[in-house]
């Protein structure tokens, strides 16, 4: 059983880089994709190459409140059309579809509050923003503090998507 070693209303850093909080966030992730679109999603191995599509869609949510930072879900636009006709029960999506973003927004919304839920000491002192869509590749998001970062590649069907989850550290009390 994992015990953490924050202090109540704070989430540490040694905690969001613990092998323990992967297994939260390979969860969750696999729950979303089985229980909201029907498709088995699973961590790439350590190794995978890096996504590398040039049309993507980027979707980010923020954290604030005990833990500062960011969610990511990137994924090429074949990877989006498909989250979105999951979504829309099965209907063929036009590329240039605005359900696309408002699928890939939705689902890092699910995701980033899926995995802070897991976590006690964030999942109701820790609040989430809107997400937010990017289209395109060749961008970078920075944080206003040095963070931490987790990148995980996931597989779903024949698609891709990359995971990327950011902590902002925190200044010393």
């Amino acid at each position: 059983m994992f015990e953490s070693v924050s202090a109540p209303g704070s989430y540490a850093m040694e905690d969001f880089l613990s092998d323990h909080n992967l297994t939260l966030i390979d969860e969750t992730v696999s729950e979303v994709f089985g229980m909201m679109l029907g498709f088995t999603a699973e961590a790439a191995p350590a190794s995978a190459p890096a996504l590398s599509d040039l049309q993507e869609r980027t979707a980010i949510v923020g954290f604030s409140g005990a833990m500062r930072g960011s969610c990511e879900v990137r994924m090429s636009i074949g990877a989006a059309r498909e989250i979105a006709s999951a979504m829309l029960g099965g209907v063929p999506i036009d590329e240039a579809d605005d359900s696309i973003s408002d699928a890939v927004g939705e689902l890092c919304n699910m995701i980033a509050g899926g995995w802070k839920n897991r976590v006690p000491s964030l999942s109701s002192l820790c609040a989430l923003s809107p997400p937010t869509v990017v289209s395109g590749s060749r961008y970078r998001v920075h944080m206003s503090k040095p963070s931490a970062k987790i990148e995980r590649v996931f597989r779903f069907e024949e698609h891709g998507f990359q995971l990327t989850l950011q902590c902002e550290e925190r200044d010393a009390a």
